[in-house]
């Protein structure tokens, strides 16, 4: 009975999700038309005010905080909906030798500015209105001759509605560099992961939801319709029955955790991995950027992630 059992269980559920190395189907493209590349759009296109209805401060919400006191590139960030701000401060000491430029850039065409904000002589600080999104940013400051600088950047939070499958982590730096796969190569940082949660209080299927690399523009692992499992988990073969038998439909129970990881399946997180034969997908140099899309292909969640500058402090002796 149990051979007869394990056969069945074998033969239809797989311990390693499949990975697409082709391009899955995305969001459409939110490119803003007629922007040209290394010009700033018309000033009259986008107003400085928001309109009446759009002013109460509370539909506003906090996306990323910078600071500092020199001029810097700051990593990038996410606007998913059509309209956001840009609010600076700026501590001078001397005015008429203070320089402080914003430039602000889409992420996937750095070459093309989408606004320019400069400092004027004896302001302190502005609200800025952005009126395009859907994408990632990211903000080029050239200052000098101030005591600091602060930017907030902030979403009209009444644009879009979040959905309850979010990615919350990457863990982009593997701690097991090589194993050999048999085939005669070896893969590298094999325990990477991407973490995705459901933070609603009822299951969520995620059957045939792609998870995906769009800054290397792959690998991308879709998710199957009945959750990984294999008896090699289970050293009893009563516990695999137990555990693999009948197959679990692909859900993520309410307030729960998955992990997709590079090379390998571990069950206590949903067994979920991209069997990505090199390895390593996501950079440890620079920060790559995760996105989720639905059963229709549309993006639910996108997430990157921090690298820690190193430092470059060397010793005298």
């Amino acid at each position: 009975m149990y051979i007869g059992l394990s056969l069945l269980v074998a033969s239809s559920i797989m311990a390693c999700g499949p990975t697409i190395p082709t391009t899955p189907a995305t969001k459409p493209d939110t490119q803003p038309p007629n922007q040209v590349e290394n010009q700033i759009p018309p000033e009259a296109s986008q107003p400085e005010s928001p309109p009446e209805e759009t002013a109460n401060e509370a539909e506003w919400s906090t996306v990323q905080t910078f600071s500092g006191k020199e001029s810097k590139t700051t990593p990038p960030f996410h606007i998913s909906g059509t309209e956001w701000r840009i609010i600076w401060t700026a501590s001078v000491q001397q005015p008429e030798y203070a320089v402080f430029e914003i430039i602000v850039y889409p992420q996937d065409r750095p070459g093309t500015i989408t606004k320019r904000i400069s400092y004027s002589n004896g302001t302190p600080g502005d609200i800025i209105y952005i009126y395009e999104g859907g994408r990632d940013y990211y903000l080029k400051v050239i200052a000098a001759n101030l005591s600091n600088w602060t930017i907030t950047v902030e979403g009209y939070a009444n644009q879009s509605l979040t959905h309850p499958v979010q990615i919350t982590y990457i863990n982009y730096k593997g701690m097991d560099y090589f194993r050999s796969t048999g085939a005669g190569h070896e893969i590298l940082e094999f325990d990477e992961y991407v973490e995705i949660k459901n933070f609603s209080d009822s299951p969520q299927n995620i059957t045939g939801w792609v998870l995906k690399n769009i800054t290397k523009g792959g690998p991308a692992f879709t998710f199957p319709i009945f959750q990984p499992c294999s008896c090699e988990w289970y050293g009893n073969p009563a516990d695999c029955i137990e555990n693999c038998y009948p197959p679990h439909p692909c859900v993520i129970e309410p307030h729960k955790s998955i992990r997709v990881y590079t090379g390998e399946p571990h069950y206590e997180s949903g067994g979920f991995c991209f069997d990505y034969s090199p390895g390593d997908i996501w950079n440890n140099e620079t920060p790559d950027t995760a996105v989720l899309y639905n059963l229709e292909g549309q993006e639910v969640s996108r997430k990157s992630y921090i690298i820690p500058i190193k430092s470059n402090v060397t010793s005298d002796k």
